[in-house]
């Protein structure tokens, strides 16, 4: 079993770094871990619209259940992709670059 500090550092190494100022790294990741649960609201806000939409309710078990067909979740990729970008555009680093080392 490994322990704590192993787990610690094995998460550390694995994560990108995107500033050589820890405080920056940390920021940001904090930054991104917000904008991933607003994608997740939006998705879920949107799922629920889609299910009112339809007639059926907008209760937790109908949320946690709608499979959205591949064209949806293809919209969803891509206005991830664009939040995600933009968001690490205003923290004045390049994602693209970023994604090439």
């Amino acid at each position: 079993m490994k322990t704590l500090k192993q787990i610690t550092e094995q998460q550390q190494a694995s994560r990108p770094t995107y500033f050589e100022d820890p405080e920056k790294d940390r920021l940001i990741e904090l930054v991104l871990e917000l904008a991933e649960e607003i994608c997740v609201l939006r998705d879920r806000l949107d799922s629920c619209q889609r299910l009112a939409a339809s007639g059926q309710g907008c209760t937790s078990a109908e949320l946690d259940n709608f499979q959205p067909d591949d064209e949806l979740l293809e919209q969803r990729l891509q206005r991830h992709t664009r939040f995600y970008e933009g968001v690490m555009k205003k923290m004045g680093h390049d994602p693209k670059k970023h994604d090439e080392k």
